[in-house]
């Protein structure tokens, strides 16, 4: 299987959520403009079985929610699910969750060979991290998935639990 295919449908879902922000008007608050009930306080949020901390403010964009949709990169066939977030001054907080029926990600197997992507440990967790512009991806394999969250580099290391959290 081709990273790069995972990495090109992961970029891509994000890309195209951002355009559905730009496109709010400014006189109207963008949650409330797309419907989006804030969370009053971090609140936990499991998708596929793994754990993330959605910090207060956010809100999620439940209709271009994807929820273990199957997908065929090269000759593998994965599952899919992927979360947005927004927050009242329209940062986007992407998360996703990449399932192989037949493969075990790993942190050595995600290495990902595209310009900008450097090792990185956030909160005890090893993946490799790149940032442009402000936003901040974070790749990890946890559980043989896996996982990448896109969104402001200040807020990363707020939504990745430490590891003694699930003891």
């Amino acid at each position: 299987m081709n990273f790069k295919h995972l990495l090109i449908i992961g970029f891509a879902i994000a890309i195209i959520s951002i355009g559905f922000v730009s496109a709010a008007d400014d006189d109207v608050s963008i949650l409330s403009a797309l419907d989006i009930t804030p969370f009053s306080k971090d609140t936990t949020v499991t998708i596929d079985g793994i754990d993330f901390n959605v910090p207060k403010g956010y809100g999620e964009q439940e209709d271009i929610r994807k929820e273990n949709d199957t997908l065929s990169v090269g000759n593998m066939e994965v599952t899919l699910s992927n979360y947005q977030y927004l927050n009242e001054d329209g940062d986007l907080l992407n998360l996703q969750v990449i399932f192989a029926k037949d493969k075990n990600f790993t942190t050595e197997s995600l290495n990902p060979d595209e310009d900008g992507f450097a090792k990185k440990t956030i909160n005890d967790t090893e993946g490799f991290y790149s940032e442009s512009d402000g936003v901040a991806t974070f790749l990890y394999a946890q559980d043989g998935k896996s996982v990448q969250i896109t969104g402001n580099a200040d807020i990363l290391s707020k939504v990745i639990y430490f590891f003694f959290f699930f003891f």
